[in-house]
Formats: structure tokens, sequence, C-alpha cells
């Protein structure tokens, strides 16, 4: 049977368990951490956040018996990590080991997650995923776990229920039990609006999957809508039905369809059908018909006029990076620079200079990162960092450029404007006695406007007057989002979300009269954001089907209305019976729970999943074990050879607490045979290592940037039984393996096949210190070019390898020879490799719920590769191999949310084959590895 059909199972097993990225070996293992438990869920926390962990410890044991009813009773305690030094506003719970981590920085924008405070957000959504994983153990799921451990539920849990359902009841379970949640959020409705307003009618299929050439919405959305049509049409039990039966794989194939079919009487796709439209009923109003013809995803953000009159703003495409954009008054575009890392399209302009705040991870701590300010030429294009290693967001300059405010977040969770000169410099903290969380900051004259979020989640807008040295409400605390605020003399546009949109208001702040900005008749529901003043003109970002859009309307010409009542409570969630009748909870004790040590060491081993293995002619299965910290990593295996009959255990153990990262294994093996001077011997082998690892992430800017140092000591030792033990002697040897990893790579828009401009290079060197003089060094890259149109690429492959012509022991081969080819480890090889990738088709096309077809692409390449051995090859001159084809790959989605790639490849070779098989046309099966790191 081919290799590939052996492996890809695997390959989609630890596809299937994985989830979003964590950093291994992310703190020091020096930093100290504290935890307080509940029957629950036990909080692990630094110092400073003591006040916090106690509220989240009562939050998530007062979740539990208010919501349980709704998807089951078990709760299975969980770890609960605080991650503070993150600049990333996230959070996941993780099967494979059991835990979660908490990323407990706000989002800037409260658009997109809302105004509650953020770490009862993170508690109402993340639980949820904890008691959706605790009462999914169950039938066929369960058999699973047994069998591979958590990873084996994760495996079975993913193949049963929908993605959309995991996030969709989140979204709900954080809608209900508050005052807000997304389900309340205007703005978590756009992407629907949008395409109803549009008349994009998308099949299911696409609605899943997504597309590489249409806006789609994500399954956060769908997941919602779908979840609160079926709860609010069948009741609060419905869905906990459904689950149950889905993860217990009743009917085995497409089970949660056939548990929804059983309790609701329609088919899965009536039933789609159904949710949709009855939330397009309740969201979509009198819908605005913008063009509905072909266009391309272009987003335009952050608009801001300069004193000449020109329009500044953020630009990216699906094929084109962010990057800062000037219009012009004749409405020719220009491009400015590249935009660095952000992780909010958000800047600020003042006497030529672009401010924005930009992302830059640790060199070494994956838990750590930073938002550094950048000042922008407008003129030259030249950039220069102002601050380095500082967690500032949103800055601002004043009116004559000297000076500049910023939202300062720190590592214990304390909020504050900081007032800097124009090179960074820290001139003042405006006191935050109340720890108001701000958002958004600008300079008016001499008085500063902002955001605020207090700690109950309300918003306003403040005011502060160095003279009277406090802030003063501009508008009463609401439960509204509000963001983006500009002053144009006494009155303040900002956007807000109001009557079932994200609207523009107005503030006229000598009478406090509000206002807002009317939609008409027909109009558009989505929402505006982000305006710019420039002649009585205004500029706002909408979003629309086809990305954000800018538009432009005269002030006065616009017709504003009395925003009557805006202090009152949240909109209701859009006529959801349930939602609407909801209860946010009370305020859980903010103390009471007993503080106690917790070591970073604790649970070292945690062995928590089997894990199967199967390649041509080895067959392995590994107990894995990952400590919660995630600093310690290890590994219980056995292999079994079908071609020696041999077998193999092993255990290999990884600590990432320090720099450099420590590693160590030891291997046995029995039964190992070979052919020795034309008979069969037999024998045992031990082998062990250690070594180190040093890896480094130098990141910023417009580039991802990554250097891993490795180094380790292997001990091989042999075990020969008589007569062969005296005749052969002591065969052991000890060699070094050295590595040197590097790869630097531009941003990828998404259908950019790979990085317009990428490097990565692998330089490796074996030689053994002991008993023999081998020795093997090997040097590979992949250097990534433009090619004729945007999404092609241009790519070149070089590698070399040589190794020792004395007879002793052989390393492995690792290089990668000419395509098509079989290939022998001779003592030098040199290969270069020209490959033009292109894309042929984007189909947006499914079948069964089981397969969903991305893309179509194409790579023509030519390998050219030397290789000279005088005893293998029986001569003294270097021989070439040569081969060209066509690839041709398939990107793909399984079961609607598994992304995977694969390909054909047809090799002519140009060449003989002199390992291989006969003829010149090969066809292989291809797996492809992408070279790039995604850390």
């Amino acid at each position: 049977m081919p290799t590939w059909k052996l492996t890809i199972l695997p390959c989609l097993l630890l596809a299937f368990t994985t989830t979003m990225a964590q950093p291994f070996g992310g703190h020091p293992a020096s930093v100290k951490w504290k935890q307080v438990q509940t029957p629950s869920a036990r909080i692990v926390y630094q110092d400073g956040w003591d006040s916090t962990a106690q509220r989240l410890a009562g939050l998530t044991e007062a979740l539990q018996p208010t919501t349980s009813a709704t998807i089951g009773a078990k709760i299975r305690p969980i770890t609960i990590l605080l991650q503070p030094a993150t600049t990333v506003s996230n959070g996941y719970v993780a099967l494979a080991p059991w835990r979660s981590e908490w990323y407990m920085t706000p989002p800037s924008n409260a658009f997109t997650l809302g105004s509650l405070s953020w770490g009862d957000q993170l508690a109402l959504h993340e639980f949820r995923h904890v008691q959706q994983y605790s009462n999914f153990n169950r039938g066929g799921s369960k058999v699973f776990g047994i069998l591979l451990g958590e990873q084996g539920q994760a495996f079975a849990n993913a193949l049963t229920i929908p993605d959309w359902f995991f996030e969709g009841d989140a979204v709900w379970q954080e809608t209900a039990e508050s005052w807000q949640g997304r389900g309340r959020l205007p703005g978590f409705f756009n992407g629907y609006r949008s395409l109803w307003e549009a008349d994009r009618n998308y099949s299911f299929h696409k609605l899943r999957n997504g597309s590489l050439k249409d806006y789609v919405p994500d399954h956060y959305q769908l997941g919602f809508q779908l979840v609160a049509y079926g709860r609010d049409k069948y009741g609060p039990g419905f869905w906990k039905e459904i689950t149950a039966e889905a993860a217990a794989m009743k009917g085995l194939f497409y089970p949660f369809q056939r548990s929804l079919k059983k309790h609701t009487g329609s088919s899965y796709r009536d039933f789609v059908e159904k949710a949709l439209q009855d939330s397009r009923e309740k969201l979509a109003g009198t819908e605005a018909k913008t063009e509905s013809g072909r266009q391309d995803v272009v987003d335009q953000e952050s608009p801001v006029y300069t004193e000449k009159g020109d329009l500044l703003y953020i630009k990216s495409t699906y094929k084109q990076i962010p990057r800062f954009i000037l219009k012009q008054g004749d409405g020719g575009e220009k491009s400015i620079r590249i935009c660095d890392l952000m992780l909010e399209p958000y800047f600020n302009y003042s006497n030529g200079k672009i401010l924005y705040a930009s992302y830059r991870p640790d060199e070494r701590w994956g838990w750590r990162d930073y938002s550094e300010l950048q000042v922008l030429d407008v003129n030259s294009g030249e950039q220069e960092t102002i601050t380095r290693k500082t967690k500032y967001f949103s800055p601002a300059f004043s009116t004559t450029g000297d000076s500049i405010v910023t939202v300062d977040i720190n590592e214990k969770g304390q909020y504050a404007l900081h007032i800097l000169d124009h090179k960074g410099g820290l001139l003042k903290v405006i006191p935050n006695p109340d720890n108001l969380y701000f958002m958004h900051p600008l300079f008016d004259g001499n008085r500063i406007v902002a955001v605020a979020r207090n700690p109950m989640g309300y918003m306003s807008l403040v005011e502060w007057n160095g003279d009277a040295g406090k802030f003063e409400l501009l508008l009463p605390w609401a439960q509204h989002v509000i963001g983006f605020p500009v002053a144009q003399g006494d009155s303040i546009y900002f956007s807000a979300s109001w009557k079932g949109s994200d609207r523009l208001m107005l503030l006229d702040r000598k009478t406090g009269n509000i206002q807002f900005r009317k939609i008409g008749k027909g109009g558009s529901k989505t929402g505006t954001y982000r305006a710019t003043i420039n002649n009585g003109q205004l500029t706002i970002s909408h979003f629309t089907a086809f990305g954000y859009r800018l538009e432009t309307f005269s002030i006065e010409k616009e017709s504003w209305l009395q925003a009557n009542g805006f202090h009152q409570l949240a909109d209701k969630a859009y006529g959801y019976k349930e939602l609407d009748s909801s209860v946010a909870l009370s305020i859980p004790p903010t103390s009471g729970y007993m503080p106690k040590p917790y070591k970073s060491t604790s649970n070292f081993f945690n062995f928590h999943s089997w894990q199967p293995y199967y390649e041509e002619p080895e067959f392995s299965i590994s107990l894995l074990g990952q400590n919660l910290m995630n600093n310690f990593r290890s590994a219980l295996s056995y292999t079994y050879n079908r071609n020696e009959g041999s077998s193999t255990i092993g255990y290999e153990a990884l600590f990432g607490g320090w720099i450099p990262w420590i590693k160590a294994g030891a291997q046995y093996s029995f039964n190992r045979k070979s052919i020795y001077q034309q008979k069969t011997i037999h024998w045992n082998e031990m082998e062990l290592n250690g070594g180190v690892a040093i890896p480094l992430n130098f990141s910023k800017g417009r580039s991802l940037t990554y250097l891993d140092l490795g180094s380790s000591v292997v001990l091989n030792k042999p075990y020969f039984s008589e007569p062969e033990k005296e005749s052969l002697g002591d065969r052991s040897y000890v060699y070094l393996d050295n590595s040197i990893r590097f790869s630097h790579s531009l941003q990828k828009a998404r259908q950019n096949i790979f990085p317009r401009f990428a490097q990565t290079v692998n330089l490796n060197y074996r030689n053994a210190i002991k008993n023999y003089s081998s020795r093997q060094f090997l040097a590979n890259g992949s250097f990534y070019f433009p090619g004729l149109f945007t999404n092609h690429s241009f790519v070149v492959n070089l590698a070399f390898q040589q190794r020792d012509s004395a007879s002793g022991i052989r390393f492995s081969n690792d290089f990668p020879f000419s395509r098509g080819y079989d290939a022998e480890n001779l003592w030098r090889m040199s290969r270069i490799g020209v490959n033009y990738h292109l894309p042929i088709a984007y189909p947006d096309w499914g079948f069964g719920n089981i397969l969903y077809l991305l893309r179509l692409r194409a790579n023509l390449y030519y390998d050219h590769s030397l290789a000279l051995d005088p005893q293998l090859l029986k001569t003294s001159e270097a021989m070439v191999f040569r081969s060209t084809g066509l690839e041709l790959y398939f990107d793909t989605k399984w079961w609607n949310q598994l992304p995977v790639s694969f390909g054909v490849r047809y090799a002519r070779l140009l060449d003989e084959d002199l390992f291989g098989m006969a003829g010149s046309n090969r066809w292989q099966i291809v797996l492809p590895i992408n070279l790039i790191p995604n850390r």
C-alpha cells in the first residue's frame, strides 16, 4: 500500500486535536503562581490578580448550577490559567491536556466583543466550553477517550459535533447570562446583514467553510443564529438532547444530523434554512439593496483627513496585506507603507505623521508580547519606533504633535492614560483611582476625551481637565458599546450601539443633547465606524458584504434624531424569547476562596493521551504527557518494525522553563537484525540522547522572523550475542547533532499561496566523537519571490549534503532529492529546484458535509540534482538527476472544519533512476508541509 494512505489518518487525528497555538515554555520557571479552587475550577494566577481570581472563581461556580440544565449536569473540574503578559484578547479550552487559558488584556475595540468586564466575558464564554466537553464524554466519544485518552475524546467530539454549535452555544451563554454578550451586539450581525442587503445567497456549504474569494461570516455568527432558533422554537433543553445523542454516536454516520431530524422532523438542510430565515426576519428589517454583482473584498478602515483635505486610511484586500493609503483630491490612491503587525486597524494623524501601535512578541517567552508605538512620516515613508517593550494602545497626537496620549495596561491588570513626548518619553500618568478601562483617547485642546468602561461594564465618554485634576462624565453610564470619538468644536461625534445598529452619534457638550444619524427607508443597518470631518464633510467606514467601505456625506444635509433614553438598559436580543426574558447573574462574591501557592512543576508528567502511528514498515504507539504550565512535555513509546521484527521502547522529554530548553531521551531496541558477512545477525541496542535548544522569535514590524538553535549528544550502544560479540567487538559510538533553523517572511494575504518575500534556511551537522570519524553536513533552504501576478509565487529550493567516505556509521538521509527519484545516501549531493505556484480556481464547492474545496492550485517545477559517490555510482564524475513536472494541490476542508491540503504530482524523469523502478513517468500523492513556521 502506498505510504500516503498509511500516514494520512494520523495526520487527520493530529489536526483535529490541535487547538489554537499554545506557546511551549511561554513563561520563565522563576515566575510565581497562586491558585484558588472551587469544586468546578482551579484559577491559577500571578501576583496582582487576586481580586480577579476571586471573582472568576465565584462566577464559574455560580454558572454551573444556573446553566447546566441546558447542556448537562456533568462537570469535570478544570484548571484555568490567567495569562496577563500578552496583548492579545482571547481564550480557549483544550482537552489534551484538560485545561483552559484566558488572555487577560481586554480588546481595544469594544464593538467586537462588547463592554462586559473582560474577565466576566471570558468566564461566561469559556466556561460553557468546559460544560460542553464535560458532557460530551459519552457513548462512542467515551470509547475514543478510553482508547486514545483526552486526545481521543477531542477527535470524536470534533467529528460528531460541529464547531458552529460549540461557539454558537457559548455566545448564547454569554448573552443569556449577562445584559450584553455578542448576541446583543449589532456589530456581531454585520456579516449576515450585509449579505442579505447585497442579496448574496450563499449555500450552506459556503457559509460553513468560508471562501478565499468572497467575504463569509465566521462560525460564531452562524452558530449563534442556529442555536438561538433551536432554543426559541423547541425549548431550552433542545440542544442538550441533540448533542448528547451526537456525542454518543447514535446512528454512527451523521449522528448530529440524525438526532436533529429525530427531534424536529426536519432535515438538517431544512432546519438551517428555517433558522436563517427566522434570523433574517428578526435582524434585517427593511433591507437596503446594495450592488449585488461580483466584487472583490476590499477593506478601507480608520479614515482620517489631513490638513490638505486628503484622506488617509488603511486598505487591505484578499490579495494584499494592510497598508496605509493616501487618497488625494483627484481620487488617486498612493500607497505610503505596509502596516506593521497590528492588533487593531487604528491610527492617528497630525502634521504629516501617522501614529499607531504595532504588535511585537518577546524574543524568548511566548506568553509575553508588546504593543509598541510607531511614527510614520507620510511624505518620506520612513518610520520610527518610539517605545519599546510597552503595552500601549490607541495612541493619539496632540493638535501640535508634540505630545501623545495613549492607553497603558500593565501586567497586574491596571489601566491608565499616559502622556508622552513626541519621542515616546513618559511625561505624565493620569490618576485613575476607579481603574476605568480607556479606549480611543484624543486631545481636544488642553483637554483629553476618551471612551471609558467602568468595572461593571458600563460605558461612557469622559473628559480629563488637567486644571480640575479629575475625569468628568460627558455621557451617563450606559449599557451600550461606545467608541471612536472625534471632537469638532462643541460637538463630539462617536459610534455607539443604539436601537439595533452601530450608529453615528452626535453629542453637544454644552447642552448634553445626544442625537443619532437617521437610517432612511431601505437604508443599511450594518455598522458605521470611525468618523472624520473636513469642511462640513464627514467620512465614515461602513461595513458591507465586500468589506469596510468609505462613505462621505455632508453633515448639514444629514437627518439627526434625538437619542432619548440613551442611558437606559441595553437593547434586547432581537426578539429571541428566552433571551429577552433572561436575567443577568448577580455579582458573585469577590473574596472567600483561600489562595495557595501553585508550583509550575505541579503534575509534571501528566500523561493524557495515546497516539498511534503507522508508516511502513513501522507501527508505534505513544503515551503523551504535558504539564498544565506547558513547559514540560514527554512521551513514552513502543515501536514495532515489521521488516526486522524488532521492538523498541523509548522515552523523550523536553523542559522549556529555562534558557535554553533542555531535552533528553532513551530508547532500547530488542531483536534487531541485519545481514553481515552473508549471514543474519541479531542484537539489542540502546540509544541515549541529551541536548539543548534555544528558540528565538525576532518578529517585528512587517515580518515574521524565527531562529532556532539546537545541539544534542547521542550515545548508541549495540549488544551482540556470541559469536558476533567477540568478532565484532565494541561497536558503540557517540555523535553530536547540531542544527540551525532560520525563517523570515512578510505577512501573507488571504489568497496568497506563499508570502511575497520569504526565506527559510536549515543547517545540520552531525559528527561521531567516539570509535568512528563519521560526519555529515546538510544545508537546505527555500527562497520565495513574487510571481507575474499578485497571487503567484516563484520559489527556489537549494540543498547540499556531504558525508564522509570512510566505512563507519551512516547518518539518516534527509536530503531533498529531485522529485520522482528514489535516492540513496550518497557521498555528495546538491540540488536546485525551481517552482512556479499559481491559483487555478476557487470552486467554493462541497460534498455531503464531508469535503469542501476552497481552491485548486498548481506548481510547475524543475529539479536538477548532482550526485558524486565513486563507490555506489562506480564513477568519479558527478551524475545528473533531473526531473520536471506538474503538481496539482487541493486546499480543502473536511467535515466542514478541518483544513487539509493535499496534491497529486506528475514527475517526468529526464535521467535514469539508478535506485528505483524503471520508467520515466511517475505519479505521486503529496501531503505538503508548510516550510514557513506557523507559531
